[in-house]
């Protein structure tokens, strides 16, 4: 009985896994140029959003982790490092 209810709860954390979609990308690539545009700091707020994209996809993998990045310094990081990338090609 215990064997079962484990792996019932096992299957249930691994099919909460998704691949992030389209959908998912360009939801998050938007509100992020959104944001971006409105930051002085930002020169290139299409280049940088890309960057930001790749990065926090290649990092979290799982697209349902996405609504938890917000919080995480992480990706605070990693727009740290985008933002880099836009300094270095001036």
């Amino acid at each position: 009985m215990r064997i079962s209810f484990i792996f019932l709860v096992g299957l249930s954390l691994f099919s909460c896994k998704r691949k992030w979609t389209d959908k998912d990308k360009n939801d998050f690539y938007a509100g992020c140029l959104n944001n971006a545009t409105k930051n002085t700091d930002i020169q290139d707020p299409k280049s940088y959003c890309s960057c930001l994209l790749q990065k926090v996809v290649a990092k979290y993998p799982n697209a349902n982790d996405a609504k938890y990045i917000r919080y995480d310094s992480t990706v605070r990081q990693l727009a740290r490092e985008c933002l880099e990338q836009q300094v270095e090609k001036q």
